[in-house]
Formats: C-alpha cells, structure tokens, sequence
C-alpha cells in the first residue's frame, strides 16, 4: 500500500495528469512514486520513460545522479535544476517509445508562481505524461494558502506523506510484515521502534532482515528482534545516544566499538552525539511547554520526548554545554588531526557521564 487515493487511481485506471506529493515522511513518498511508475505499465510492461528534475535551490547544487535519490538502485542520469516553467513545457515535449513519460520534481517550494504554473497546466495537461511534483516538508497549511491548493485537494491530485505517530508505527510495521509472510506481534513492533527509532527507511530494512533471520518461523517475536537488531548499525547508534548520562562509561564505550566494528564512520557517530546533546539542551529550554508542541518543534516522537526527558533530567544545563563544546573540539581534531578518530570518541565519551 503506497497512498490509499493513488491505490484507488491506478486499480480504476483513472491516474491523473499531475500529482503533487508533499509532508514530512520521503520513505513513503518514493514508495507511492514507484507503485505510480509501476501502475504505469503498458501491457506488455513496458515502463513510462522517466526523468528526474529538481527546483532550483538557493545555493548551487553540484552535479549528482538520480538513483543517489532514488531507492531502487536503477542506473540513472545526471538530474537537473530547472524552473517550473521550463519543467512543465519538458512535459508537453511528447516521447516516440513506451506507454509515455513519467516526469518528476523534487523540492519543489509552494509558493504562488508555483501554484500559478500548476493551475494553468491542470487546464490543459499533456497527453501520455504524468507529472509528479515532491514538496517535501509542505504542510496542509501551505495548500491552504492558496486556492489551487484546494483544487488539488478537490480533484483527488494533493497526496500528503505525514510522519507516523507511535500507533500508526506499529500498524505500518504489522502490514509489512504481513506482506513479508509473517506475523508481527504488537509487542515485536514496540520493541523494534524501540529499538531502530522511527526512520522508515530503516525500520523496513531491519524488518526484511528480520523477516530471513526468522526462516520458517511465521511469528515475529520481541525476543528476535532483540537478537537481530542488537548487531545492527542503527540499533548500536541508538544504544550509544541513549547510553549517555549513565553511571560509568562501559556502555557508552561498548556501544562504541561495536559500532566501529560494524564500519561506522567515526564522524557519523560524533555528528549523532553532537545532535543528541542539542536536543537535550532545547528540552530542558522547553521545559513547561506542551508536550506534543515540544514534540512536534523538535521533529521527535512523543515517546521520544519521554526517553529525551527522563535522561536530560540526569544532566545539568552546564554540563550539557560543556559536553557540546568538547564535541566541536572532537570534531576540529577529527578533521585536522593525524590521530586515532577511535581515541578522540573515546575520551569524549569517558567525560559524558552525569552531572
């Protein structure tokens, strides 16, 4: 399942023309763009020909190829930064081969020109094309703000991709896993959130990697979650950051090595730490404010929010800034210095202790 409307638009054979994906969750956002890709098979299953573009961004972007964006791992050309108006007339340029053109612009900013070139192409869109437009990071808000907006509401063409509260986790990760052929139980769900964090991305991985690791065993347990996921990379990083403000450093050092040995890199780990510790500091700043406004401010989970304040509760604001401080010396040093990057983490992490 990619987005229940555009599900309902490839079964009825009624795609639209133009369809613009915008909100906070990218995962599920190149998801429902390769069931649209799919969906537009010929009979004989011939894709539509595809070409990736990008809004021009405030600064020059260096030249990239389009499967570093797109998850599928196809061969890709160099993308393009053009305006909208220049991408929408790319659009109406008619392809010889295929079933027709699948186009698509990524970071797209909603603003009125945009919203002006959008409109005028709904009146008189191009045969054989389909348009995709990605505002990632637009709210409903955005589309409110303009009439359009609405129009894209109304004609079913505005698909928003939300971040997943923690119960909606758990229902995404049961159904794909039952796409996968197994069953997750509720508690497996909650320990593997607990245990991966909320990153989509990240949880599928580990979720099909669960899913090969349990071989005929139909049930997905707490118990091979824990198993599986405490030798992955995105489990020892969380155990890392959660391991600060614990008495001694054992854990903390622990947790280190194994992510080294796992091939983590050393500036990966400190940029992790370093975020961590910012995030501590805006909670204790925030302290009073609604939690679900703090949350939402933050980009975390509610439950996130909890673990966040119960462990910045073991550090004093002084401390918090000292050990930031050290964190930006470890980072100058990383870069700048013919050390041991494993040294430089680990002295950092002996002094991160409580206080």
């Amino acid at each position: 399942m990619s987005h229940p409307l555009l599900e309902r638009h490839i079964e009825r054979q009624a795609v639209k023309p133009l369809y613009l994906f915008y909100g906070d969750e990218e995962f599920l956002m190149n998801r429902a763009l390769a069931r649209l890709e799919a969906g537009l098979k010929d009979d004989q299953g011939e894709p539509p020909v595809k070409s990736l573009f990008y809004a021009p961004s405030p600064k020059p972007r260096a030249g990239f190829r389009d499967d570093q964006d797109e998850p599928s791992g196809k061969p890709g050309r160099e993308a393009q930064e053009v305006e909208m108006a220049e991408f929408l007339a790319e659009a109406r340029v008619a392809t010889l081969w295929g079933p027709g053109q699948l186009l698509v612009m990524r970071r797209l900013e909603l603003n009125a020109a945009a919203f002006k070139a959008i409109n005028a192409y709904l009146d008189h869109p191009a045969p054989r094309t389909w348009v995709v437009l990605m505002a990632e990071g637009a709210k409903n808000r955005d589309l409110a703000k303009n009439p359009v907006g609405g129009r894209l509401q109304k004609e079913e063409a505005a698909l928003g991709f939300s971040r997943l509260r923690e119960g909606e986790l758990h229902q995404w990760l049961t159904r794909e896993a039952r796409q996968l052929g197994k069953n997750l139980t509720l508690a497996a769900a909650q320990r593997l959130v607990e245990m991966v964090g909320d990153n989509l991305a990240e949880l599928s991985q580990e979720l099909e990697k669960l899913a090969l690791f349990a071989g005929p065993e139909n049930t997905l347990t707490p118990a091979l979650v824990t198993q599986l996921t405490s030798h992955s990379r995105t489990y020892n990083i969380f155990a890392l950051v959660e391991a600060l403000g614990t008495p001694g450093f054992h854990q903390r050092l622990t947790s280190l090595g194994q992510l080294l040995d796992l091939g983590e890199q050393p500036v990966k780990i400190l940029g992790m730490l370093a975020r961590q510790v910012r995030l501590l500091i805006r909670v204790k700043e925030g302290a009073g404010t609604n939690p679900m406004e703090l949350a939402r401010s933050l980009g975390v989970q509610p439950w996130q929010l909890k673990n966040l304040t119960q462990q910045g509760a073991r550090f004093s604001d002084a401390a918090l800034k000292r050990h930031l401080a050290m964190l930006h010396r470890v980072d100058l040093n990383l870069k700048t210095s013919t050390g041991n990057p494993r040294l430089w983490l680990e002295w950092a992490l002996i002094k991160m202790g409580p206080g």
